[in-house]
């Protein structure tokens, strides 16, 4: 018997439903099976991509562009010798049909004879656009997800290989799906045990903030290598680049300087551009927030910057990070209130391991986040 009309809109809304919270191809082949039963209590429900098939029927119905119905096994049998099985005594296969080709085919078996009526063939065609339409948004959510994996791939840093230090960073994104944001990290080596680390922030958390970014990210390292000057001389340079070549970008960003003194001891220089303070967590486990900030990057042309100068002891940790980790660890809008309670979480984090401490530190962050959360730890020798 053929579905009422409000009983053919009711079994479409509900496939409409499964298919719409889809990200994945294996999501909405979760999807179909999902359906088996619903659908004109098909006792067999399937969706086959293009190039993945055994199923000599799909096969065809794919590369024929071709919709097939058998109302009784003898039928089925006789097109397709191979197929013939007693629990399958009625078929229907129809292509899926995206915007760039045939995608797949959707395969429905019934355990007796069946009549295909209009309706009933409407019901399977708009099932199948459905399908369509949620394996084509799936595919481009790969894509992009692909996308990001290489970006985030080639816009991360790799941590050097140093002798007296210890490093360690981390990178949470705010956006689960695209992985990547505006946040980024480096470190340069330099000559002797000089060691170059820079934090940034570019206004927003999508694959557009990592592409913008990336431009200054990429100036930013050139000028590091390229240039022996103080931390606000390089964020100078950067600024004037990103000023001058086009619309500026806006970001925050620290550039610190660490050198191993002739004398003794350890110095860290700094210039801050807009961005959460510093770090240092000394070695008795105090924690203190070295101030001294400049106006943010794009901000306003040729924009004065300082460098600040701090003595450090050895085993001391300097920690740069991006502003998401104390919007969210403090759980209010007030910045000393946050920062507060990340210099208490710090105090009782893991000392032995510099990821580990990077890792307490974000413990208590929700996956509910809105802003993408960079890390950047060095750790001094113990001794001279």
């Amino acid at each position: 018997m053929a579905p009422t009309d409000s009983a053919r809109n009711l079994l479409l809304l509900r496939a409409s439903e499964i298919l719409s919270v889809t990200t994945t191809t294996a999501d909405v082949a979760d999807a179909v099976r999902e359906l088996r039963g619903i659908v004109l209590d098909a006792s067999h429900l399937h969706f086959v991509l293009a190039g993945g098939s055994s199923d000599p029927l799909a096969e065809r119905a794919i590369g024929e562009r071709r919709t097939f119905y058998f109302t009784d096994g003898a039928d089925l049998a006789v097109a397709f010798p191979g197929q013939a099985n007693p629990d399958s005594q009625a078929a229907a296969c129809v292509p899926v049909v995206g915007s760039a080709g045939v995608l797949g085919a959707l395969h429905l078996r019934w355990t007796a004879p069946r009549r295909f009526f209009v309706a009933e063939r409407a019901v399977i065609a708009t099932l199948a656009a459905y399908i369509a339409r949620a394996l084509e948004r799936a595919q481009r959510l790969e894509a992009r997800i692909g996308v990001a994996d290489t970006l985030q791939d080639a816009i991360l840093s790799r941590l050097p290989a140093v002798e007296r230090y210890e490093l360690a960073a981390l990178y949470l994104p705010a956006d689960r799906q695209e992985k990547v944001g505006g946040d980024w990290y480096d470190v340069v080596a330099g000559r002797g045990s000089q060691l170059t680390l820079a934090i940034g922030d570019v206004v927003g958390h999508d694959m557009a903030a990592a592409a913008r970014m990336g431009q200054l990210r990429s100036m930013l390292r050139a000028y590091i290598v390229d240039r022996h000057e103080p931390p606000s001389a390089l964020l100078r340079r950067l600024d004037t680049a990103n000023h001058a070549l086009g619309e500026p970008i806006v970001a925050t960003a620290v550039v610190a300087v660490l050198d191993n003194l002739p004398h003794g001891g350890y110095r860290l220089r700094w210039s801050n551009a807009g961005h959460p303070p510093p770090v240092v967590i000394h070695p008795d486990k105090t924690v203190e927030s070295l101030t001294g900030n400049d106006l943010l990057l794009g901000a306003r042309r040729f924009a004065r910057r300082h460098t600040w100068t701090t003595p450090l002891a050895c085993g001391s940790t300097v920690l740069l990070h991006t502003d998401g980790l104390i919007e969210r660890a403090g759980g209010t809008d007030n910045i000393d209130a946050s920062q507060l309670h990340l210099h208490r979480r710090l105090h009782t984090c893991r000392q032995a391991r510099l990821q580990d401490l990077l890792e307490d530190a974000v413990a208590d962050v929700g996956t509910d986040r809105t802003d993408d959360i960079a890390m950047l730890a060095v750790r001094l020798p113990p001794d001279a």
